[in-house]
């Protein structure tokens, strides 16, 4: 049996991915061991479920949340439905770190993987005590990160191997990207289908 997880929720003519709907439908559905999704700070400050830099031609960086259409959830509120599955969070650009740990460990009750690009955004959240796990997304790009500090890493579907399996022992491995053949069970696996 295969770990899937759903890459930006569950999306279709009525539904926005990304979205509160989306997210909750992928959460209720026994096909999926949890949801992954994109997080973005407002101008604000707030943390938003979006996963492009703009919307409508502005930064959301430089976007106050009341300017979003509504569809558009915040974190908290996607942390607040009453799941017992994976919380998959990309971080995209986040600079309120203070404020996201303090929010991520509000929810220790919630399975919450917290994953980045950015080696420099995810050893800012790594911190004595957290209540979430951390990961770097592309580890085969990303290989000047100390993997000793991490929960997890994900890797690109193509480049998935046993040896790099093994070599990251110790560690829980996700893959994304194009999944037709789905090869090992140890793998958490991030779908659009």
């Amino acid at each position: 049996m295969y770990k899937l997880i759903k890459h930006r929720g569950i999306s279709n003519k009525d539904i926005i991915e990304n979205t509160y709907n989306a997210i909750k439908m992928a959460l209720d559905d026994d096909k999926y061991i949890g949801v992954e999704f994109d997080v973005r700070e407002t101008l604000d400050n707030e943390f938003v479920i979006y996963h492009n830099n703009t919307f409508n031609n502005k930064l959301i960086s430089k976007t106050k949340y009341i300017e979003l259409p509504k569809y558009i959830p915040k974190l908290e509120s996607i942390l607040k439905i009453n799941s017992n599955k994976m919380f998959l969070v990309e971080m995209k650009n986040i600079e309120s770190i203070d404020k996201f740990i303090k929010l991520l460990n509000k929810y220790s009750n919630k399975k919450i993987y917290v994953m980045s690009f950015s080696n420099s955004l995810i050893k800012k959240i790594d911190i004595e005590n957290r209540k979430y796990k951390i990961g770097i997304l592309n580890y085969v790009l990303n290989t000047d990160t100390n993997i000793k500090k991490l929960d997890f890493v994900a890797i690109l579907n193509s480049l998935l191997n046993e040896a790099i399996i093994n070599k990251l022992k110790g560690l829980e491995v996700f893959s994304y990207g194009l999944l037709e053949n789905l090869k090992y069970e140890s793998v958490y696996y991030i779908v659009d289908k």
